[in-house]
């Protein structure tokens, strides 16, 4: 039964406890490490959680993402004898033909030319790609346009800017200027908005930082320099964007039975669906705060016993009190309420300064290391009421051994 929270008998228990200073933080100190690594490590798991959704929703939640598959020599003359190319614009009309529910498709091809004649040393990544690219990718523009329809059926040598290319260049980086890619000059027709890119260890929800990339119409990139393997026809990815409310797994196998009759049946590419990534960086980050949690709890029940060590010692101290107490009135309630409270007021000091050495710790933490850490109000509720719960278990058994004691023996005692 949980002791009466009357602000006279705090005042007694906080004055009682004060009495033996050090020992009282001891008795604190094995909850105060227990909240504290629990909502450091709630921390970790909850910035991780957001980093990885937010690289994932950089590859588009209603999209689907194939890769061409970087291969060894033996590995290329399979696909040869499969008479498969590689990833190619043929694989992306057939994939227009064949999936009714796609809304449209982005093909990327990956251009490795040189940028002549700018007066810093910047190596950009070099796309061509189609106009859908901005819309798939939600891509705003600071200035200037996107690539058209018309860019791409004529081969326009035009250009589109990543926000950081722009600003290394300088005034040569606006609309109106040209850019030499190779050996022909693309004329820059606009500049995109920075974006908040979240890199990724992850090759398979790998994004590319669009800050430093250069899009240009596909087609006008030949003799501008080599293409991705030296193949002018071969495609780096293709990005399918599908209508909304559209069932993913039935898309993946649809995409998949459409590549593999173009391959020969020879998988030579990669398919990434971003709502199964999310789906299974979901229940890793399930597993994983489990896991840590159930670390952080095995530290609060370690602080548990370890004010239920200092109340047993201190009961045994307070023998002959509690036998005057018991003569002048006091009920074995009253005894167990008391030793309870002191118990609960232990364990809540404890958990106060854990929060605060938590947030603390997981603030110098993200600063040093550079990682992200989010402290979330149900971490630090979570880590209170764990921290209560222990403590009122842990307090339960000396609070009523100490009610239980026969007031004839525990005034004889020393």
């Amino acid at each position: 039964m949980l002791p009466m929270l009357t602000v006279r008998e705090i005042k007694k228990c906080l004055r009682l406890l004060m009495l033996h200073r050090l020992r009282s933080f001891l008795s604190t100190l094995g909850i105060l490490c227990g909240v504290a690594a629990m909502i450091a490590m709630l921390a970790i798991g909850e910035g991780a959680r957001q980093e990885t959704l937010e690289q994932i929703e950089q590859l588009g939640m209603n999209s689907m993402i194939i890769r061409d598959y970087s291969m060894s020599e033996e590995h290329r003359a399979q696909a040869a004898e499969s008479k498969s190319r590689g990833l190619t614009m043929s694989d992306a009309d057939a994939l227009a033909k064949n999936l009714p529910m796609l809304a449209s498709y982005v093909p990327i091809k990956t251009v490795e030319a040189a940028l002549i004649g700018a007066h810093v040393q910047i190596s950009p990544e070099i796309l061509a790609t189609n106009r859908f690219f901005g819309e798939v990718k939600g891509l705003q523009l600071s200035e200037g346009r996107f690539l058209c329809d018309m860019d791409q059926k004529g081969k326009n040598l035009v250009c589109v800017l990543g926000s950081e290319v722009a600003r290394e260049l300088g005034k040569e980086g606006h609309i109106g200027h040209a850019l030499r890619l190779g050996e022909k000059a693309f004329e820059i027709v606009g500049v995109l908005k920075s974006i908040k890119w979240k890199g990724s260890r992850n090759s398979f929800n790998a994004t590319r930082n669009l800050d430093k990339t250069i899009l240009i119409p596909l087609g006008s990139e030949q003799g501008t320099g080599n293409f991705l393997r030296g193949d002018a026809d071969r495609l780096s990815e293709i990005i399918l964007q599908l209508q909304p409310m559209q069932n993913m797994s039935e898309a993946s196998m649809l995409t998949k039975k459409v590549l593999d009759a173009g391959h020969g049946g020879y998988e030579d590419y990669q398919i990434v669906v971003p709502q199964e990534l999310l789906r299974q960086a979901n229940r890793t980050q399930q597993t994983f705060n489990l896991v840590l949690g159930g670390i952080a709890a095995i530290s609060l029940l370690v602080g548990g016993i370890g004010i239920m060590n200092i109340m047993l010692a201190t009961i045994s101290e307070r023998t002959r009190e509690i036998g005057i107490r018991r003569a002048v009135g006091a009920s074995t309630r009253h005894i167990l309420h008391q030793f309870l409270l002191e118990t609960l007021l232990l364990t809540l000091v404890g958990a106060c300064l854990g929060v605060l050495l938590g947030v603390g710790f997981s603030m110098l933490i993200s600063w040093i290391a550079g990682w992200r850490m989010i402290v979330t109000f149900w971490s630090i509720v979570l880590s209170l009421v764990m921290a209560v719960f222990v403590g009122i278990f842990s307090g339960l058994y000396p609070a009523y051994q100490a009610a239980r004691m026969d007031p004839i023996l525990a005034l004889r005692s020393n």
